[in-house]
């Protein structure tokens, strides 16, 4: 929070704004900074545009730390926003460990500032248990802007041990969004999935290899207090997509998903996160649905404490509480004139779910897991997930590792 003007004594709040400067950038557009802003001039600074400021900066994803600076002059205040950058180009190693592909590494390359606009350009390459190759490019979610986009291509070499296949495959997703509101945000999104098979019966199509376009569109709704690390507020998504069907190519099936997520500060450093994710999909699996795209709970970013072909079924439901105690909040701090931060959470947590075809199969194939953890929040990847999990019978503990928060993979076909 801001402090007293040193020189008058005087709080900031209540003032009506005379200028706001901004410092500290070196890869960024002072625009795009400004866009984001709440504060405005000739409006009252109050604490609440303050928080708006901080979170609205933190949802670039370009800053390892923002304050303000104030200044009072009479009944007005000057606000110096002070940033502390990311690096231009930040290359870093990267490690995946899943029981469906074992463990694969390489090397990701991020452009946090694309174009000095806050686009993030990032490219990975990693090889072992599968070979992947991934590149995109997306525009930050901005509180002026009404215009978001992004563009992600992956290609995937893999042995399924899961399906028992080999699959080659490409992913293109496209999405064009507009923001009817700060926190709200309407996509049209494009998708198109080639993906083939080294032995029958896994792919719709004799050939081994299915081409299905996708055409759908999502509402997503984001009132957390931070894009990277949150401790408050809900995020939401609703999308509903057609494959295939009308659109060309193999398959004709809807798949609709409803995603909500909730962050509840309970005391300083201690945060209760609730994720709650369904996914349903129409079609008779084998005929309009292909066996590949069946959701398998399980493992590291569904049911932890499980094998992650515990349960395999055309629709899912997942939920998690996660209790989070922050040993070491996030902290911004510098390395050879870098901007970087670093922080850790001991983490409990238990995971619910199930995934079905028939109505029986909902209760039938529930099953439920729990754990600890340690979560390390650091520089370009937001968190390192180090959990220990248990539930399935006869199979002790098992031991999961990943990156980012685990609800932005259970969506995923791959997680």
């Amino acid at each position: 929070m801001a402090q007293p003007d040193q020189s008058t004594g005087s709080s900031p709040y209540g003032k009506i704004v005379r200028e706001i400067r901004i410092r500290g950038l070196r890869h960024t557009e002072e625009s795009v900074v400004r866009n984001q802003l709440v504060s405005c001039v000739g409006h009252r600074y109050t604490e609440e545009t303050e928080r708006e400021d901080h979170r609205w900066l933190s949802r670039l994803k370009v800053f390892t730390s923002s304050s303000v600076e104030t200044e009072v002059v009479g009944d007005e205040v000057i606000l110096t926003i002070v940033v502390q950058e990311l690096p231009g180009v930040i290359p870093y190693p990267i490690l995946y460990i899943t029981e469906a592909n074992g463990a694969s590494g390489g090397l990701a390359v991020r452009l946090p500032s694309f174009m000095h606009r806050a686009i993030l350009l990032s490219s990975s390459a990693k090889f072992g248990g599968l070979t992947e190759a991934d590149i995109s490019l997306q525009a930050p979610w901005s509180f002026r802007s009404r215009e978001w986009f992004r563009v992600k291509y992956k290609y995937r070499d893999r042995i399924n041990k899961l399906g028992y296949f080999r699959e080659n495959s490409h992913d293109l997703d496209i999405r064009v969004g507009i923001s009817p509101h700060p926190d709200w945000m309407l996509s049209g999104k494009f998708g198109y999935l080639s993906i083939g098979s080294d032995i029958p019966g896994i792919t719709l199509t004799p050939k081994n290899r299915d081409n299905t376009p996708a055409l759908g569109v999502m509402l997503e709704y984001d009132g957390r207090d931070s894009g990277s690390v949150p401790h408050k507020g809900w995020l939401g998504i609703f999308d509903i997509t057609q494959n295939g069907g009308f659109l060309g190519g193999d398959g004709d099936f809807v798949t609709t998903q409803i995603d909500i997520r909730r962050y509840q500060p309970l005391a300083p450093r201690h945060i209760l996160a609730l994720f709650s994710l369904t996914s349903f999909q129409s079609g008779a699996v084998g005929q309009d649905v292909p066996v590949y795209r069946e959701y398998q709970i399980g493992g590291t970013n569904s049911i932890r404490g499980w094998h992650s072909d515990a349960r395999i079924g055309k629709n899912q439901f997942i939920n998690t509480l996660e209790y989070r105690y922050e040993v070491l909040p996030p902290k911004a701090f510098r390395v050879y004139k870098l901007g970087l931060y670093a922080g850790m959470q001991l983490v409990a947590f238990a995971d619910l779910g199930t995934v079905w075809s028939q109505g029986p199969d909902f209760t039938g194939n529930m099953i439920a897991g729990g754990g600890f953890g340690i979560h390390f929040l650091v520089p370009f990847v937001d968190t390192v997930r180090m959990d220990f999990g248990f539930g399935q019978a006869g199979t002790g503990i098992h031991p999961h590792i990943h990156i980012r928060e685990k609800p932005r993979y259970s969506r995923n076909r791959i997680r």
